[in-house]
């Protein structure tokens, strides 16, 4: 079975564009990987350094950004983007970050985009977090990265702009349908430039899913807070991709129908091809004993069964609800058995490992019929071959 790999950002303490750079590297990022990006981006003499730094009692890796270069705007940026050697997909998903920066930028300070600057963020940070949010992306290979609910509090920053309220307006333009909780620490916890490259690389916001964890990154902000560590984490593993389908629930309570004639009901269920069907005693109304007939179908199945319910027992209507079921990875095979060759199913766990193995029923049946031995002595006979095949194929 599939297990994708996933990250999860964790931004209990909020998150930025160097914490998400400093948690990427923390993470195993390669220095030379990020090196050879700007190369291809055309930002000589510029080198990103990551430290290891202690924030509340907790190690992660600060980055700071080393050499000189400014964009007057959007524009300058978006085109020294397209015109690089990056990969298509490295360009692709910085434009989209950078995109939706600048585009809530301009509706607050009522500028058109190209002519946005990002005062807030000055030099070359801003292209520098962004595209290598963009290659670590792309270096870990992720095909899922869900976040966790963002970490906002009040107050007020001094920006390129004047005094602005926390959240910044920005942050908070780029927040929207994305779920928030109150911050524990002061100031600044999510920045605009932070919020964009969340929104831009996350499919959800929730609670951490479920995983198979393989490596953890801590980033640092450059503030040393008080009551909880300044670091995003983020947390990379495979996630399992459970086998599921969704089936139909048919059921009929009786307790009038002559018992003799609910196996062949059954039978007649499971010919019209039921999933499964399946009688279950029940004491009904009036303490009269009666049976659930419960038959699993298919969506295409489930009006034919429902016919067939309705014809051959005695109820007045039959329930229908959807449901969900997993189930195991499967295959048949035919085995040789001093007995005649039997059919075996065989159901695997996530990693391809055999949990299950059994002979079908009509098969060695047939089998037991032909060759006048007993039942068991056919069963235990193609388990144990089953077994055998499967450990000479593997």
């Amino acid at each position: 079975m599939k297990q994708k790999r996933i990250a999860y950002f964790d931004c209990f303490a909020g998150v930025s564009g160097d914490m998400v750079l400093g948690a990427l590297l923390d993470l195993g990022l390669p220095p030379e990987v990020l090196d050879e990006g700007w190369r291809m981006l055309g930002l000589k003499g510029v080198q990103v350094k990551g430290q290891r730094v202690n924030r509340a009692g907790m190690m992660g890796t600060q980055v700071e950004v080393e050499g000189k270069g400014t964009f007057k705007n959007y524009r300058e940026m978006k085109k020294a983007i397209n015109d690089s050697a990056l990969p298509s997909g490295i360009k692709e998903l910085s434009l989209k970050i950078l995109y939706q920066l600048a585009h809530v930028e301009a509706g607050i300070h009522g500028m058109e985009i190209d002519d946005v600057h990002f005062h807030e963020i000055g030099g070359i940070d801003t292209i520098v977090d962004t595209v290598g949010a963009a290659i670590g992306v792309a270096h870990f290979n992720w095909e899922a990265i869900v976040c966790s609910p963002l970490p906002l509090n009040r107050g007020f920053v001094e920006g390129g702009h004047g005094r602005l309220p926390l959240p910044a307006p920005a942050t908070v333009a780029l927040l929207k349908g994305v779920p928030i909780v109150p911050a524990s620490v002061e100031g600044e916890t999510v920045t605009p430039t932070g919020a964009s490259i969340v929104t831009a690389l996350a499919s959800g916001f929730g609670p951490l899913p479920e995983m198979e964890i393989t490596g953890v990154g801590y980033g640092a902000g450059t503030r040393d807070t008080e009551g909880a560590p300044n670091l995003l984490r983020i947390i990379q593993g495979k996630q399992v991709q459970r086998q599921a389908e969704g089936i139909w629930v048919l059921e009929a309570d009786v307790d009038d129908m002559n018992p003799e004639l609910l196996p062949y009901l059954i039978q007649l269920l499971l010919k019209e091809g039921a999933l499964d069907a399946a009688l279950i005693p029940i004491q009904m109304k009036k303490g009269r004993p009666g049976v659930t007939i419960r038959v699993l179908a298919t969506d295409a199945q489930r009006e034919g069964l429902a016919q067939i319910i309705l014809h051959e027992s005695t109820t007045l209507g039959v329930r229908m609800y959807p449901v969900e079921r997993m189930i195991l990875p499967r295959e048949e095979r035919e085995v040789k058995t001093q007995y005649g060759p039997i059919k075996v199913k065989i159901a695997f766990d996530q990693e391809g490992k055999i949990i299950n193995l059994m002979p079908e029923y009509e098969s060695y049946r047939q089998a037991a019929e032909k060759q006048k031995v007993p039942l068991k002595e056919v069963y235990q006979e193609a388990i144990g071959k089953g077994r055998e095949a499967i450990k000479k194929k593997g």
